[in-house]
């Protein structure tokens, strides 16, 4: 009886667990980059996840995801004198929950699934690594303030590893009972402004930030193993959805 109680339990946790594979766009927001929500470089990203479904309304995610941080002054008129450039890979690693404005249905059996979509709103905490490889040295017009700015970048020393809070939202929309696909917009707020290896050359007041949108397709694990409801002599019948 212990044994068919305990793999009752772990059929019930599978059940509500999906791994999934995101490919996208990752993009450049700090110093060198006017906006704070478009990246005028946005590169490719991808990386991976893994949700456990807690109920309708809500979700827990770790997922690690790779992609490519650069951003430049030429892009700026008012900018393009300094023409400073910055790129960096970045990895991040995180866990985030996720709240579904709409019921996420999580149905037990494939006769009760039914199509359905819902927007969601995420955040949560992470570490990103960036290895910035900054270019200060080929300013149009060298003015004083930048070029005692980019002397003192060059010789601070700071860490490669950045705390982030991501957050964001998107689309979740669930076409089997297996399957759900997630489009999804990600902004990452960072408490280090060397990011992109620049600071004092451009802005010290404000610290980096950089984003992550695109495509998860993941699959969920079925409800129960195959045979298992056919050889649990205990099972109940009476909530089977």
């Amino acid at each position: 009886m212990v044994v068919v109680v305990v793999l009752g339990q772990q059929a019930k946790s599978q059940e509500q667990i999906e791994i999934g594979g995101f490919v996208g766009l990752s993009g450049y927001l700090g110093d060198l980059n006017k906006s704070d929500w478009i990246s005028r470089e946005p590169k490719a990203g991808v990386g991976g996840l893994i949700r456990y479904n807690v109920s309708d309304y809500l979700a827990l995610r770790a997922s690690l995801l790779f992609g490519k941080l650069s951003g430049r002054d030429s892009h700026f008129a008012d900018r393009a004198f300094r023409n400073f450039s910055t790129e960096s890979p970045v990895s991040e690693i995180s866990v985030q929950s996720e709240w579904h404005i709409l019921p996420l249905i999580q149905p037990r059996l494939p006769r009760y699934f039914k199509v359905t979509f819902s927007p969601f709103v995420f955040v949560g905490l992470g570490l990103a690594h960036t290895r910035p490889v900054a270019d200060m040295e080929n300013m149009i017009v060298a003015k004083p303030e930048f070029v005692k700015g980019a002397e003192i970048d060059r010789q601070t020393v700071y860490s490669s590893y950045h705390s982030t809070i991501p957050f964001g939202m998107g689309v979740k929309y669930r076409p089997h009972l297996q399957w759900t696909l997630t489009l999804e917009a990600g902004f990452r707020w960072t408490f280090s402004d060397y990011l992109d290896g620049i600071s004092y050359a451009a802005n010290p007041a404000k610290t980096d930030r950089y984003q992550f949108w695109g495509l998860t397709v993941a699959y969920r694990f079925p409800r129960r193993p195959l045979g298992f409801r056919n050889r649990n002599p205990l099972r109940c019948t009476t909530n089977d959805y």
